[in-house]
């Protein structure tokens, strides 16, 4: 299988240009889609990455949005339908297959990680988003897949835990290499080292395990 990383601008995208103003990252899933005369209808999963009010604000303000059917929020996890412009077809196709969930970020852009046994299929989805949102082909490559990264129920964490975990996050722990270590977020928590690391310890012991259930 073709496996691409494609990322976009999110200015004119129906989420992304909402995510920027109200400084609130999401990782998004696909469910399943339906084609309709002049649009195509995505039932869509989300977890949500910022402050409890600023991820209020933003589901209001895409609650607005004609283009928006359905949209329910639960502290970070959000599911809706949504609606695409017809052209996004070349996305949601049975030749695609969404491998892991999109970033949409809280800085303009968003990232797409598709898969297709036609490598042709995917240079042609990257073409499109450069067209209308000045996409950037970041890398494709052929490859056998091992697992598929979807959103799923999570185990429960405590709010401290949460925020410590969205913290790291949102500040590039988790990148390789690190952008940042355990005692510059302990600082930007205003927690001392000690508990801050108890948090973030407590809420990686709870999501790492999960993941390979």
């Amino acid at each position: 299988m073709w496996v691409a990383k494609i990322r976009f601008s999110s200015k004119g995208t129906l989420i992304g240009s909402k995510t920027s103003q109200y400084k609130v990252a999401m990782l998004g899933f696909p469910l399943s889609y339906y084609y309709d005369k002049n649009h195509i209808s995505v039932q869509i999963v989300a977890t949500l990455f910022g402050k409890d009010i600023d991820k209020k604000k933003l589901v209001k303000a895409l609650k607005k949005d004609s283009r928006v059917i359905n949209l329910e929020l639960n502290k970070d996890f959000a599911v809706g339908i949504i609606r695409e412009p017809s052209y996004m077809k070349c996305v949601y196709n049975k030749d695609i297959i969404h491998v892991a969930p999109a970033l949409i970020s809280d800085e303009g852009y968003e990232v797409v990680t598709i898969g297709s046994f036609k490598r042709e299929i995917l240079i042609k989805v990257s073409k499109l988003l450069e067209e209308k949102y000045s996409g950037k082909l970041i890398s494709i490559r052929q490859t056998k897949l091992n697992s598929i990264s979807i959103m799923r129920l999570r185990p429960d964490l405590t709010d401290k835990q949460r925020c410590a975990i969205e913290l790291a996050i949102k500040n590039g722990y988790y990148h390789s290499p690190r952008k940042i270590d355990v005692k510059t977020l302990a600082k930007l928590s205003k927690l001392s080292f000690s508990t801050y690391q108890v948090h973030l310890r407590k809420a990686e012991q709870k999501l790492i395990p999960h993941s390979f259930e």
